[in-house]
């Protein structure tokens, strides 16, 4: 086992997106129960999580089917970090930058913009987006899921956007490839080939769920060839 890199965004009450709110509340305290325990309320969408098919594709499979072995085990990081303000990540700049990628891998792109933008409206509106092309280029190379740290789909940063207009999620969705979507410390990472491990909320018939998403440096491993229940 190598270091381990905490890719998760951290969640705050009042925190959320597209008008849905993160809420918090603790209905047993020690004041009145002398335990304390707590609820939540959040889009499945904000923070670091994980899509599932269904999120574009209708009749698609849910959350809680998604394969926990195509979310976890080798990936290939694709060093992106002058991709900064409206910058697009073209299937050439990934054939340049990603000719260790292996079929079957999870597939980093890292831009460090989450790092940079988090928290603040240019997170959305103006950051770096995955063109159509470099979506293809991943559909291509065999890759089972892929890592953002960037908001990738261009049409959500207009206002009032449809799924019709969101291009690359239903190439990426359309194949069965995962999104684990916003991140952050990808600038910790110092291989190019390592483990990541992200495991979302088993939400039944849920079109996606918060994620605690890792990286783990050293020799990746294999996937698990047996997974049960």
């Amino acid at each position: 086992m190598g270091k381990l890199i905490d890719l998760s965004i951290p969640v705050r009450h009042g925190d959320g997106r597209l008008g849905e709110e993160v809420s918090f509340t603790t209905p047993y305290t020690y004041e009145n129960c002398n335990w304390q325990g707590s609820s939540f309320a959040m889009f499945c969408h904000y923070a670091t999580h994980v899509d599932a098919p269904n999120h574009f594709i209708e009749g698609a499979k849910g959350i809680d089917q998604a394969p926990l072995n195509r979310l976890m085990g080798a990936a290939a990081l694709l060093a992106l970090d002058d991709h900064g303000r409206g910058a697009a990540i073209t299937a050439d700049t990934l054939e340049a930058r990603g000719k260790h990628v292996r079929a079957g891998d999870i597939a980093i792109l890292r831009t460090q913009w989450s790092d940079k933008e988090w928290g603040n409206a240019a997170f959305w509106r103006e950051g770096p987006y995955l063109d159509l092309s470099g979506a293809d280029w991943l559909v291509g190379r065999g890759i089972k899921a892929i890592v953002y740290d960037f908001a990738e789909e261009y049409a959500v940063r207009k206002p009032g956007f449809r799924g019709e207009e969101c291009v690359v999620h239903h190439r990426i969705l359309g194949e069965e490839i995962y999104n684990i979507e916003y991140v952050h410390n990808l600038g910790l990472i110092t291989q190019k080939r390592l483990t990541i491990v992200a495991l979302p909320l088993k939400l039944v018939g849920l079109d996606g769920a918060p994620a605690r998403v890792i990286a783990v440096e050293g020799e990746p491993f294999a996937e698990p060839v047996e997974l049960i229940g």
